[in-house]
C-alpha cells in the first residue's frame, strides 16, 4: 500500500507533467491535491510573428506552469522557456500568412482561443516611452511589423518614419482582429506637430492608411483607441491585453484582387489593386499551392500585400462589367455565371441583364464585405417593364452581403442592379456577383464554440442549428468527428422542422485523460451523400465588420478521468 502512495506522489511531481495538480502533500498515508483551474488566456504578446522565425511569446491571464499552448497553424510550435507564462514560438518558413487560433490547455480544460497573426515582414517590439511627440520611437528599417501594447488608460504610441517628398507611407493595424478590446485610431503627424491624416475603421475596427508625403521630413504614426465594446468612460483605453501589430512600409500596397475571383487549377495571372499601386506592380502570377482554401473563398498573399487578400474560388472566368452600365439600355448582358465590377464613384450603379422565362427561378449573391471589400452592397431585381420586384441588403448580422431568390412572373429581360447602400464608391468598392438557379441545400451553424469539459462516465451536449434551403427534402444526420479515445456520440436524425439539434457526447467510465478539437458534421443519406461541417462564430455579439478569421469548425473537448 505504501508503494502505491509513493508512486502516485512521484508521478504528479514530475516536471512538466500536465495533470492539473499544482501541489501534493502526504499526510498520514493519504495524498491531497491542490487542483488547477482551466486556463484563462487574455492575450498573447507578441500576437504573431514572421514566417521562418523564432521568438518568445508571453501570455496574459491565468495560465499555470502545467499548461501548454495548442494552435491550428501548420508549422507553428510553442515550447515553454521555463519562465513564468512564457513560450518560445517557432514558425516554419512554409507557414502561410494569415490569422490562426491559439489555446492554452491543461487537464482541467482549455481557454477560449486567441488570434495569432503570421506575416512576411521583419518584426520588432515597441520601446516605451513613446507617448509624446518628439519622443516617438524612430523606425529606420522598413518594411517592418511592430508589436506593441497600449499599456494603460490614456496610452498613446508613436512611431517616427523619415520620408522623401512624394514617398508613400502605408500603415496597417491589427488589434480588433487579434481580439483586443479596442477601437483603434491611427494619425499621421508632421514635424510641426500638425495632424495631416487620420484613419479609423477599415473592414472592421482596425484602421489602415496610405499617406503621400508632400515634403521630405520625419512623420509620426500615432496610435490610440477607445474601449470596445464601448464603456461609459469615454477616454483612450489600455491594459495588458490591448495588444496590436502595426505594419509599416514605404510603398503602396495591394488591398484586393480584381476581379476578386481566382481558379485553383493551373498557373494564373491576377491584377493587384489598391491606392497608388503602380502598373508595374499590378500583375501577379500565382500557382495553386500559394492559395489557402476556405471554401467558398481563398486567400493569397502576393509580395505587394501586407495581409492576405481574399477571393471567391471558381473554375469559371467571370464576366466583367462594361461601363457605362448605369441605365437599363446600357446593362451588361450575363448568363448564370460569375460577374465582377466596381462601384467607382458616389451614386454609381451597375446593371446586369439576364433573359428569363416565366416561372424560372434564379438566385443572386454578392461577395464584398466577406472578402474585406468596402462596398456595402444592396442588390435589387427589376422586371422587364422596369418595376422592382425584390431587393436584399444583408443576409444576417454576421454576413453583411446580400442574397436573394426570385421567380420570373413574365418572360423577358430581367435586370440585376448593384449599388452601395449609402451611395458611396471608389476604386476599392469591388464585388463579385454570382447568379445561378437556386439549388436545394442546407446550412448548419454551431450555436456555441466554447470549450467543453467532459468527465469520465458523464455526458455533455453540443448544439447545431439546421436550416434547409430552396426546398431541400433529403434526410439529414448529425454526427461528431475527431472524438477522443473512450468518447462516443450517437448520430442524431434531424427533425423535419428546422431548428436546433442536440448532439450528446458521452465519455466511458474508463476514458483516459485527453484534449483535442472535434467537429460537427451533417450528412445526407443514400448515394451521392453530401456533407457540411458546422461553423460557429468566434467574436459573438461584439463582432464589427469582418476579419480573416471570424468563424471556426473546431470545438475543444477535454476528457477528465475519474479520480481514485
Amino acid at each position: 500500500m505504501k508503494n502505491r502512495v509513493v508512486t502516485r506522489v512521484w508521478r504528479v511531481i514530475l516536471p512538466g507533467w500536465i495533470k492539473g495538480i499544482i501541489g501534493v502533500y502526504c499526510l498520514g498515508g493519504h495524498t491531497q491535491a491542490v487542483l488547477a483551474d482551466a486556463p484563462r488566456m487574455e492575450a498573447l504578446f507578441p500576437a504573431g510573428g514572421q514566417k521562418g522565425s523564432s521568438f518568445e511569446v508571453s501570455v496574459t491571464g491565468k495560465v499555470g506552469a502545467e499548461c501548454r499552448l495548442w494552435t491550428n497553424a501548420p508549422g507553428v510550435f510553442f515550447m515553454p522557456t521555463g519562465r513564468k507564462q512564457e513560450w518560445r514560438a517557432t514558425v516554419s518558413d512554409q507557414t502561410k500568412p494569415g490569422l490562426y487560433l491559439v489555446r492554452a490547455i491543461n487537464d482541467e480544460g482549455a481557454s477560449e482561443p486567441r488570434w495569432f497573426s503570421i506575416g512576411s515582414f521583419a518584426e520588432m517590439l515597441e520601446n516605451e516611452p513613446n507617448d509624446e511627440l518628439g519622443k516617438s520611437q524612430e523606425v529606420t528599417k522598413l518594411p517592418i511589423c511592430i508589436n506593441g501594447r497600449l499599456d494603460k488608460g490614456g496610452d498613446v504610441d508613436g512611431y517616427a518614419v523619415r520620408l522623401d517628398a512624394g514617398q508613400t507611407l502605408t500603415a496597417v493595424v491589427e488589434a480588433y482582429a487579434l481580439g483586443s478590446g479596442v477601437d483603434m485610431l491611427a494619425h499621421v503627424i508632421d514635424e510641426k506637430g500638425i495632424r495631416v491624416l487620420t484613419a479609423s475603421d477599415g473592414r472592421n475596427l482596425d484602421p489602415s492608411l496610405a499617406f503621400k508625403a508632400p515634403a521630405a521630413g520625419l512623420y509620426t504614426v500615432q496610435l490610440a483607441g477607445f474601449a470596445h465594446p464601448p464603456v461609459a468612460d469615454v477616454r483612450f483605453t489600455g491594459g495588458a491585453s490591448v495588444v496590436y501589430r502595426l505594419h509599416l512600409t514605404r510603398s503602396a500596397v495591394a488591398t484586393h484582387l480584381f476581379p476578386p475571383v481566382v481558379s485553383r487549377q493551373g498557373k494564373h495571372d491576377v491584377t493587384l489593386a489598391g491606392p497608388d499601386i503602380p502598373a508595374s506592380q499590378s500583375k501577379y502570377s500565382y500557382s495553386p499551392n500559394e492559395l489557402q482554401v476556405f471554401e467558398p473563398w481563398v486567400q493569397l498573399t502576393p509580395p505587394a500585400a501586407v495581409l492576405p487578400l481574399q477571393a471567391v474560388v471558381t473554375s469559371e472566368a467571370p464576366i466583367l462589367e462594361k461601363e457605362p452600365n448605369d441605365s437599363r439600355e446600357q446593362a451588361t448582358s450575363i448568363t448564370t455565371v460569375y460577374a465582377s465590377g466596381v462601384i467607382q464613384t458616389k451614386g454609381d450603379v451597375d446593371r446586369y441583364a439576364v433573359e428569363m422565362k416565366k416561372g424560372q427561378k434564379l438566385q443572386a449573391r454578392i461577395w464584398a464585405k466577406q472578402l474585406g471589400l468596402p462596398l456595402d452592397a444592396i442588390v435589387s431585381v427589376e422586371t422587364p417593364d422596369g418595376k422592382v420586384m425584390t431587393s436584399s441588403d444583408d443576409v444576417s448580422e454576421l454576413n453583411r452581403d446580400p442574397l436573394l431568390t426570385w421567380t420570373a412572373t413574365s418572360e423577358g429581360q430581367h435586370q440585376i442592379v448593384v449599388e452601395d447602400l449609402m451611395h458611396q464608391g471608389s476604386a476599392q468598392h469591388a464585388y463579385v456577383l454570382e447568379v445561378r438557379p437556386p439549388e436545394p441545400d442546407f446550412q448548419v451553424d454551431l450555436v456555441d464554440v466554447k470549450a467543453l469539459l467532459l468527465e469520465a462516465g458523464k455526458t455533455v451536449s453540443l448544439k447545431a442549428k439546421i436550416k434547409r434551403l430552396n426546398g431541400f427534402k433529403a434526410p439529414l444526420v448529425v454526427r461528431a468527428s475527431g472524438l477522443p479515445v473512450g468518447v462516443h456520440a450517437p448520430d442524431v436524425t434531424v427533425p423535419d422542422k428546422d431548428g436546433e439539434v442536440e448532439l450528446k457526447i458521452h465519455a466511458a467510465v474508463n476514458a483516459p485523460a485527453s484534449g483535442q478539437p472535434i467537429q460537427v458534421e451533417v450528412w445526407t443519406g443514400g448515394e451521392g451523400a453530401q456533407m457540411h461541417v458546422a461553423q460557429g462564430a468566434l467574436r459573438g455579439e461584439n463582432q464589427r465588420g469582418t476579419s480573416l478569421l471570424d468563424t471556426t469548425s473546431q470545438v475543444w473537448v477535454t476528457v477528465k478521468p475519474k479520480r481514485d
